[in-house]
């Protein structure tokens, strides 16, 4: 079941990269465009072809790293026999033993730990500082061996501070609609000019009054929801990506109460803060990211 499971993981990762290959490289991106795909023509279970959409998009990101330093890069290949497992799809149980997903079902092996109770692997394994994350199961020679990835937990005060890296700060404002703790910009110059120009038709048409000028309006305000939100899931893409590349546990947005008075932002703008927090919200939970309101003090854009 194990070697099944690896077949699988080889080809699922290199379905989602044929899709993705010279279209997208952002997992937030590769899952739902390759996700069905590697579900229906792989025997993977739902969690293990979210992976598998992960690992394709991390393959590529490495190839545009490289091609960006000039060196020659081509669509990746998997060939290693291995896999990719996270707290869903493996559990450490305290008799030394792991609980593996497969094509077909859970398997529970044993760890061949060392006799010693004070081997290097206890200091993370019976430690309460420390949880399991994301593995990876290899086969070499008839065995194999289970890379165990681990992170330190963080209390309270570290959860809140941006010094430590786990929290990724969002600004919004007028001529940037998003702005990272990372330096990341996300320009809102379009927006707002498209914002400003479909107002602008809207009160024209408004205005008229005549039923052919209401059915334009209907089809006008269809337009601007669409593209509107095609901005929004841009950009919340993008964030969503930016705390996974910096392995941010927190994403804090700005305090939007007041945001009309701090950035001059108009109705538009205000519905579409509040829609870009809803979309990174729902996303980043599929990736265990907490997403906040943080207070301000003063716009910062």
């Amino acid at each position: 079941m194990l070697e099944d499971t690896i077949s699988e993981w080889k080809r699922g990762c290199q379905l989602a990269t044929d899709m993705a290959w010279g279209k997208c490289n952002a997992k937030s991106d590769v899952q739902p465009l390759a996700y069905d795909t590697v579900r229906e023509e792989t025997n993977l279970g739902s969690q293990h072809a979210i992976l598998a959409t992960h690992q394709a998009a991390q393959a590529i990101t490495g190839c545009i790293e490289r091609r960006s330093k000039g060196k020659e890069v081509s669509k990746p290949t998997f060939t290693a026999p291995t896999v990719k497992y996270d707290t869903r799809t493996m559990t450490l149980f305290d008799d030394d033993t792991v609980s593996l997903s497969t094509t077909e079902s859970r398997v529970r092996c044993e760890l061949a730990l060392p006799d010693a109770d004070d081997g290097y692997q206890r200091q993370y394994i019976d430690s309460d500082e420390w949880s399991v994350t994301e593995s990876t199961l290899t086969a070499r020679d008839g065995d194999y061996f289970l890379h165990i990835g681990f992170r330190r937990h963080k209390n309270d005060t570290e959860r809140n501070t941006a010094e430590d890296g786990t929290v990724l700060g969002v600004d919004l404002g007028i001529e940037n609609l998003a702005v990272t703790s990372t330096a990341y910009f996300f320009s809102g110059r379009e927006l707002t000019h498209d914002l400003r120009e479909f107002e602008k038709v809207r009160a024209g048409l408004q205005q008229t009054g005549t039923r052919s000028a209401h059915r334009t309006l209907e089809q006008s305000s269809g337009r601007e929801l669409r593209y509107v939100r095609d901005v929004l899931h841009r950009a919340s893409n993008a964030i969503v990506e930016e705390a996974l590349r910096y392995g941010c546990d927190v994403i804090a947005f700005e305090d939007l109460t007041d945001i009309r008075d701090r950035t001059g932002a108009s109705w538009g703008h205000k519905w579409a803060f509040n829609r870009l927090y809803a979309y990174v919200e729902y996303k980043a939970a599929e990736y265990g990211i907490d997403v906040r309101v943080q207070a301000v003090e003063s716009p910062q854009l």
